[in-house]
C-alpha cells in the first residue's frame, strides 16, 4: 500500500505537507469515517481515508484505515449550525473552520474506528453541533425563562403579566381594579374586594380574565373563603356568595363592619359602631354577640377556641372564647395595632412601629408573662399580616411586602414600590397582595 509520509519543513506547517500530498497523488478526501463527540470535540481526525479514486474507497485506504485525530485533524467536519463541511478542519472547542486549520489539531493514532475522545463541554457552546445544554441560562435574576434557577419559567395566563424580578416571579394577576383591599386564596383562585368600585372578584392562580362574583356593594373590604363560598364585609353587612358567583346570601349586619373569619360552622366579624365581636352560622340566622365595649377594631383572627382582635383606640390586643364571655387583654400600650393573625402556638400583629409576636398561653388572665416579642422594628403603617409554617408576611405604608422568620431575625423585602399595598395572603408556594392606589392584584413566587 501507499504510505503518506510527512517531512519537516522550514517554510510551512506540517499541515501544508499533508494538503500537498493530496494534490501530488491525485487523492481526494472522502467524507465519513471517524467522528468526534462532545461539545467541543473533533470530528474524528481524518474523517475518511485518502483514496486515489473515490470509487475505490474500499481498497485504497492509506495506513490500513482512517486516521483518527484525538482533537482535530482533516476530514468531514460539522459546523455549529449542524451542516457538514467536507474537507473542513474542526476546531477543538469554539466552532468549525471549514477548509482551515484546527486550533488544536494534529494527527492522532492510526487505525479504524470512531474517535470518542476530544474535548466535551456541557452547558456551553461546542465546536461541534452548536449549542449544548441550556447555554441561554446566564441571568437568573431577570430572565423569564430562567427565573431564580435555570429552566424555571416565569409566566402568567393573559391578560395577566409576569416579570422575573430579583430571581422571583412577580405576576400582575389583575390591573385597573377599583381600590382593591382584602384578599384571600384557595387551591384554585385568588379572591379580593374592590373598595371603590364595590365588587368582589376572583382570578385563577395562574392568571387570566378576572370574574366578578358580586357587584353594587358599598365599600367591600375584608374577605375570606372556604370550600363552598366567599365571605366579605361592607360598611354595614356581612355577605357570602358561591364560588361561581351564582347565588349570594346576607348573613348579618352592623355598623362599621370590619374584619372577617370563618370556620366549619360560623362566620365572625367585628362591628366598630357597636364595639362588638359577633358570630352567625354559615347559613345566616340570629347573630350572637361574643364581646363588646371595644372602640375601634383593627382586625380579627381566630383559632380553634378563641377570637382575637386589635383595638386601635385602646392600643390593645384582645381575646374571647368562640362561645363568648369576658374578653382577655393579651397586650396593651400598642401603637395603633392593626393586622392580626394566629397559629397553633402564637399570636402575631402589626402596629405603626413594629410587627409583634406573643405566645398564646402563660401569665395572668390579662397580660401574658414577658410581654410580646418584637419581630421587626419601625414598620409604620403596617396593613395586612399573614403567616405560614416558617415566616410572617405583611405590607406597610411604604408600599413594601416583607417577611421575617417566625422566631424573628433579619427581614426580607419581597417587593418594593407596590403603590399602596393593603391586604395579604399566602399559600404553599406564593404570597399575594392588593395595591390600593394603582389597582393591581399581585402574586410573587417563591414567597
Amino acid at each position: 500500500m501507499m504510505k503518506l509520509m510527512m517531512r519537516p519543513s522550514s517554510t510551512a506547517p506540517w499541515v501544508l505537507c499533508l494538503l500537498c500530498a493530496c494534490g501530488r497523488f491525485g487523492l481526494q478526501p472522502r467524507t465519513g469515517g471517524g467522528s468526534g463527540v462532545g461539545g467541543g470535540g473533533s470530528t474524528g481526525g481524518i474523517g475518511g481515508a485518502l483514496v486515489a479514486n473515490p470509487a475505490d474507497a474500499a481498497s485504497t485506504d492509506i495506513a490500513d484505515g482512517p486516521l483518527a485525530g484525538s482533537a482535530g485533524g482533516i476530514g468531514a467536519s460539522t459546523s455549529m449550525a449542524g451542516d457538514t463541511n467536507p474537507g473542513g478542519i474542526a476546531g477543538a472547542g469554539g466552532g468549525t473552520i471549514a477548509g482551515g486549520i484546527s486550533s488544536a489539531g494534529g494527527i492522532g493514532k492510526t487505525g479504524g474506528g470512531t474517535n470518542t475522545g476530544g474535548v466535551t463541554r456541557t452547558g456551553g457552546v461546542g465546536g461541534l453541533g452548536g449549542v449544548t445544554g441550556n447555554s441561554g441560562c446566564r441571568n437568573t435574576q431577570t430572565d423569564n425563562n430562567n427565573c431564580g434557577t435555570c429552566g424555571n419559567v416565569c409566566s402568567a395566563v393573559s391578560p395577566s403579566t409576569a416579570q422575573c424580578t430579583a430571581g422571583r416571579c412577580l405576576v400582575t394577576l389583575a390591573t385597573g381594579m377599583g381600590e382593591p383591599q382584602g384578599i384571600a386564596v384557595d387551591a384554585t383562585s385568588v379572591y379580593w374586594t374592590n373598595y371603590y368600585s364595590g365588587t368582589v372578584m376572583k382570578v385563577p392562580l395562574a392568571g387570566g380574565n378576572p370574574t366578578t362574583l358580586a357587584s353594587e356593594q358599598t365599600h367591600p373590604s375584608s374577605i375570606a373563603v372556604d370550600a363552598i363560598s366567599v365571605y366579605w364585609t361592607t360598611d354595614q353587612y356581612v355577605l357570602k356568595v358561591s364560588l361561581d358567583g351564582s347565588s349570594s346570601t346576607l348573613l348579618g349586619s352592623g355598623e362599621q363592619v370590619i374584619g372577617i373569619a370563618v370556620d366549619a360552622t360560623s362566620v365572625y366579624w367585628a362591628s366598630g359602631g357597636g364595639g362588638t365581636v359577633n358570630r352567625v352560622s354559615l347559613g345566616g340566622g340570629i347573630t350572637t354577640t361574643l364581646a363588646s365595649q371595644s372602640r375601634a377594631f383593627g382586625g380579627i383572627a381566630k383559632d380553634t377556641g378563641n377570637i382575637y382582635w386589635t383595638d386601635l383606640a385602646d392600643g390593645t390586643v384582645m381575646r374571647v372564647p368562640l362561645s363568648g364571655g369576658t374578653p382577655t387583654t393579651l397586650a396593651s400600650g400598642q401603637f395603633l395595632p392593626k393586622g392580626i393573625a394566629v397559629d397553633a402556638t402564637s399570636i402575631y400583629w402589626s402596629t405603626c412601629d413594629d410587627v409583634m409576636k406573643m405566645p398564646l398561653g402563660g401569665g395572668t388572665p390579662t397580660t401574658l408573662v414577658g410581654g410580646p416579642i418584637t419581630l421587626v422594628y419601625n414598620q409604620c403603617g403596617s396593613q395586612g399580616i399573614a403567616m405560614d409554617g416558617t415566616s410572617v408576611y405583611w405590607t406597610n405604608s411604604s408600599s413594601t411586602v416583607i417577611k421575617v422568620p417566625l422566631g424573628g431575625g433579619s427581614s426580607t423585602a419581597l417587593a418594593n414600590g407596590q403603590s399602596g399595598s393593603q391586604g395579604i395572603a399566602v399559600d404553599g408556594t406564593s404570597v399575594y397582595w392588593t395595591n390600593f392606589i394603582n389597582g393591581n392584584v399581585m402574586k410573587l413566587t417563591p414567597k
